[in-house]
């Protein structure tokens, strides 16, 4: 399943930014957790991943290690060929209903 990973530093410090990045470096993703892809925010203030996910614990894990350091918003993503075509049948029908 497919999931935006918006993520917002807290509590910075020079310190905990050092830290995170240090870890980043090192960290394994756990298996099922494959990254689409990922960007920071140019203002410093955090990112967004965009990942493929196995199950709610291997999201649990790959979010895990960075708790201390960021907030997170998780949401559940559609691929656009496929959201466009599902949201027309769904407003099709919505219609219908009198």
């Amino acid at each position: 399943m497919l999931f935006a990973i918006i993520y917002t530093a807290k509590d910075v410090s020079e310190d905990k930014e050092k830290r995170s990045l240090k870890m980043f470096g090192s960290w394994q993703r756990p298996a099922g957790y494959e990254e689409k892809a990922q960007y920071a925010m140019a203002d410093g203030s955090g990112g967004i991943a965009i990942v493929e996910i196995s199950s709610s614990a291997v999201l649990a894990e790959a979010m895990a290690p960075w708790g201390p350091y960021f907030d997170f918003k998780v949401v559940p993503i559609v691929e656009i060929a496929d959201a466009v075509p599902m949201l027309q049948r769904v407003y099709a029908w919505r219609d219908s209903v009198s």
